[in-house]
C-alpha cells in the first residue's frame, strides 16, 4: 500500500472516533469533580429560585405585632407646676393663659351642639380656700334641686375637694364683662397646702361638654403627684 493509502485512511478513522458519543478525557474528568460544563450559546442558564416561605426568623411576628399596635395612641406628658404634676392627656390643647397669675391653661373640644370649648386652668394661689370655693359658687344662678355637691378626694397624704357647680354661669373672674351663659357646669379642684394657700384646678364648659371630658378629667386629678418640699 503506498504512502498516500495509508495517510487517507488515518484521517478515516479519526473521523470517525471523533464523532462518538461516548465522552472524552476532558468531559470525563469534569463529570467527576462535579464542574458543569461550558453551556452552548442560546441556551438558558440553570437557575435555583430561593423557596418561598424563606422569610426572615422573626418577621411574620413583627408584622402581626405592628398590626395590632396601629393606632395606638401613646400616653400623655408629664406636667410639673408649682408643688404638684399631673399626666395631661394627648387631646388636650394647650393655650397660652391670659394672665401670669394662672400656671397653665388648656382647651378642651367642645361637644357637637356646644357653643364653646371647655376651659381648663391650673394655679396655686394664696388666701382661705373656702372663701375661694365660696366665690366660684356665687357666680352660679341654680335652678332648684341643682345645688352644689362637694367630694372629698385623696392625693397622697392630702385632702383634696372637687366641687361640682351647675346653672347659669357669669365669669366675675373675666376682665372683660360677658352675657351669662346657661346650661354651664364647673368642675372645680382644691387642693389646700396650708389654711392660706391651695392648688386650683377649674374646668368650665357647657354641661354636654363637661360630661364628655368628666372622665378625663378625673383621671387627670388622679394622676396628681405632691413635688413641693413640705419639710421645709
Amino acid at each position: 500500500m503506498s504512502r498516500f493509502h495509508l495517510l487517507a485512511l488515518g484521517l478515516l478513522c479519526a473521523w470517525i472516533l471523533g464523532c462518538s458519543n461516548a465522552a472524552g478525557p476532558v468531559e470525563q474528568a469534569a463529570n467527576a469533580t462535579g464542574v458543569r460544563p461550558v453551556e452552548e450559546p442560546g441556551m438558558a442558564p440553570q437557575q435555583e429560585e430561593p423557596a418561598l416561605d424563606d422569610e426572615p426568623e422573626g418577621a411574620a411576628h413583627e408584622a402581626s405585632s405592628a398590626g395590632e399596635n396601629a393606632g395606638v395612641v401613646p400616653q400623655g406628658e408629664e406636667l410639673q407646676l408649682d408643688g404638684i404634676a399631673f399626666v395631661v392627656p394627648g387631646s388636650w390643647k394647650r393655650v397660652k393663659p391670659p394672665t401670669n397669675i394662672i400656671e397653665a391653661e388648656f382647651e378642651l373640644p367642645r361637644a357637637v351642639g356646644d357653643e364653646y370649648d371647655g376651659r381648663l386652668t391650673l394655679m396655686s394661689a394664696g388666701g382661705d380656700p373656702q372663701e375661694v370655693i365660696g366665690t366660684r359658687k356665687s357666680e352660679f344662678k341654680t335652678e332648684p334641686g341643682e345645688s352644689a355637691t362637694t367630694e372629698v378626694l385623696r392625693v397622697g397624704d392630702l385632702e383634696a375637694s372637687l366641687v361640682d357647680l351647675r346653672g347659669e354661669w357669669r365669669d366675675t373672674t373675666s376682665f372683660r364683662p360677658m352675657p351669662p351663659r346657661p346650661d354651664y357646669r364647673m368642675l372645680l379642684f382644691v387642693l389646700p397646702f396650708s389654711e392660706r394657700s391651695a392648688f386650683y384646678a377649674k374646668l368650665t364648659g357647657p354641661r354636654t361638654t363637661i360630661a364628655s371630658h368628666e372622665e378625663a378629667f378625673r383621671a387627670f386629678l388622679r394622676s396628681a403627684k405632691i413635688t413641693r418640699d413640705r419639710s421645709k
